[in-house]
């Protein structure tokens, strides 16, 4: 990739961005200028960009798009919904271009064919009648539809009917026609046609129709997958393997090397007294000092690192907007989704992967949460719902909430759907505390939906929301209340390259346990150790707990004797269980490396650092851990 596609995909995924949050803005407040100027010169940038790297067709499609901002500019057009689509869905265009142009290093081929449908369906809308938009208090219409249309999928399964002739007269004029019809109709999507149009040559010289026929089935196979997504689908980009970093934070490196280098030749020096001299307390004072001083470096290196790798999480909450105005429209629910906190950061390796717990939970919220229109007059509510998305730090955390202003999660409801999936008896169920009652929507495949929509009551639960957020060392939790709204909030570490953990021996070896897993850590007679079936458990102040041997866990005999256990007490998926081990060590903070070589893949490994004196030690996963002893 040269330096010029380059920094165009950088720069281009960003004015992608801004784009997309003004024209939203612009759907709500057509009068404001600001946002109109805004959305403008983020397509007028993009256009210019894609001159320099010699992008025609993006700049023709977004020059058709410019010229209708233009006409709203000068007062000559309306904003209207269906331009705001269509900018949108130029938005997306290049978007895709972009994620190809980073895959490629290149300008991708074949994009003519979706700018000049872009440039056709600007011409349309400029000769149309479309109705400005008034501020009002319904959903906004779904974006159009995107991806093989009925009559291109219709004309390749024509081609194959066409190859499907036996007839050896006009075979190769079947062939070519076919051919050039498949790869007009790719054209037409905006897909690269190399790679088909060498197989038509191929078959052409071979007089193979069959290698036609796959060819042609790969490619329905494969748009297929392209076809338009549910509403509220979050489609990943292409990786970012680019971070933009503050200068400060650079020159503050720098400085820091320099500290380390003096601390490092100090460390010599002392090295070279030790061999030289006999004071050995003048000698322990003075590397006493230089440690002090090491430790303070190291710590400030370790922050300047970790800060090199935050993001804001406006990089993830600025593509929500775009996924509540069509999943409102598609639920018929009027809602607005209000963001606060955006420019809280936190480390790359969270933000980039709570973006799907966060649509899960927002789709859940507008589909179970949220009332329709009439519902909520009738409640003495707003017709159009308010869907709070926020962030802020606290301490070494991170707090992201969702809050919607809908009916409360039903606790009646959940006890009915619970009961009649023998989750628990009906006298159990009724005698369990709403707080716990709430807790059973994280149980695997728990859904109180009557019905399947294109937004959720499919069986993926919020334990899969639950899971996720727990991979990342967070926690979830959820508060209700009748008629006024659910809260669903995530407390999540500023960073999950560092991380303290307790060390704990058992069969012989040294292992490492999570700290935020753990709730305390106790010494039991043996005897209250229980053995149910192959099972055991104990009761801590009246919960039955269950217990699992370390060493036998990990298919060795455990080391300890004595009339007492070690047992930790730890948090799983939300459950208390006991971990047993032969001895326990001490509190460090660590910097985890993903397992590698023989470990890579291993369940119940969360990752691998180095002692003090050398030695790997292995940090567990305690879900894979209870997961296996239970199974």
């Amino acid at each position: 990739m040269n330096e010029f596609v380059e920094q165009f995909v950088i720069e281009g995924r960003e004015l992608v961005a801004q784009g997309n949050d003004d024209l939203l803005a612009l759907e709500e407040r057509p009068d404001d200028k600001e946002r109109l100027d805004s959305a403008f010169r983020a397509l007028h940038t993009l256009k210019g960009a894609a001159g320099i790297v010699d992008f025609a067709a993006m700049g023709r499609a977004l020059h058709a798009a410019e010229d209708a901002l233009s006409a709203v500019r000068s007062g000559n057009a309306p904003v209207t919904s269906p331009l705001i689509d269509l900018c949108l869905a130029s938005l997306d265009q290049v978007g895709a271009w972009i994620d190809l142009m980073q895959a490629r290093g290149d300008v991708p081929e074949g994009a003519d064919a979706a700018a000049d449908d872009l440039v056709r369906r600007f011409t349309e809308l400029a000769g149309s009648d479309a109705a400005p938009i008034h501020p009002r208090g319904s959903a906004p219409p779904a974006v159009a539809a995107t991806g093989l249309s009925d009559v291109g999928r219709q004309l390749l399964e024509a081609q194959k009917l066409l190859l499907a002739e036996r007839s050896t007269e006009g075979a190769a004029g079947r062939l070519g026609s076919a051919g050039r019809v498949a790869a007009n109709v790719l054209r037409h999507q905006g897909l690269d046609t190399t790679d088909l149009e060498s197989l038509l040559q191929t078959s052409l010289l071979a007089g193979d129709a069959a290698s036609m026929v796959t060819a042609i089935d790969r490619i329905l196979a494969g748009l297929a997958e392209k076809e338009p997504e549910a509403p509220g689908t979050l489609t990943a980009p292409a990786p970012d393997t680019t971070l933009r970093v503050d200068v400060e934070r650079i020159e503050r490196l720098v400085r820091l090397t320099g500290e380390l280098l003096i601390a490092k030749n100090a460390v010599g020096h002392s090295a070279q007294r030790a061999r030289e001299e006999g004071d050995r307390r003048q000698l322990a004072v003075t590397l006493k000092n230089q440690h002090l001083l090491l430790d303070r470096l190291v710590g400030e290196l370790q922050r300047s690192v970790f800060s090199l790798r935050v993001l804001p999480l406006h990089r993830v909450f600025q593509r929500f907007p775009r996924l509540m105005r069509e999943m409102a429209a598609s639920a018929g629910k009027p809602a607005r989704l209000m963001i606060e906190g955006a420019t809280t950061e936190a480390d790359k390796s969270i933000v980039e992967a709570i973006a799907e717990p966060l649509l899960h939970v927002l789709r859940n919220g507008l589909d179970h949460g949220v009332e329709g229109a009439d519902e909520r007059v009738a409640a003495g509510k707003p017709p159009v719902a308010t869907i709070h998305l926020r962030a802020a730090r606290q301490g070494d955390r991170v707090v992201v909430e969702v809050e919607d202003d809908g009916r409360g999660i039903d606790v009646a409801r959940i006890r009915e759907v619970a009961c009649a999936r023998g989750v628990a008896p009906a006298a159990r169920m009724d005698a369990m505390p709403d707080d716990e009652v709430v807790e059973l929507i994280f149980a695997p495949g728990f859904s109180t939906a009557s019905q399947v929509t294109d937004l959720s009551g499919r069986g993926v639960g919020m334990d899969v929301v639950r899971t996720a957020i727990e991979r990342l060392g967070g926690r979830v939790s959820v508060s209700s209340r009748p008629g006024l709204g659910t809260v669903v909030r995530f407390t999540l570490p500023f960073t999950v390259m560092m991380t303290q953990v307790l060390t704990v021996e058992a069969a012989g070896q040294v292992f490492g346990v999570p700290m935020e897993a753990v709730v305390e850590t106790i010494r039991v007679e043996r005897a209250a150790i229980a053995s149910i079936g192959a099972a055991q458990a104990l009761v801590l102040r009246n919960r039955a707990l269950p217990v699992i041997d370390l060493g036998r866990a990990l298919g060795q005999e455990s080391r300890a004797v004595g009339p007492e256990a070690n047992v930790l007490i730890v948090s799983v998926g939300g459950q208390l269980g006991g971990l047993e081990v032969d001895r326990l060590g001490d509190r460090l903070d660590v910097m985890l490396r993903a397992p590698e070589g023989l470990l890579a893949g291993v369940p119940g490994i969360d990752g691998t650092t180095l002692l003090g004196d050398g030695r790997v030690l292995i940090v567990l996963d305690l879900r894979e851990i209870f997961r296996d002893a239970r199974d």
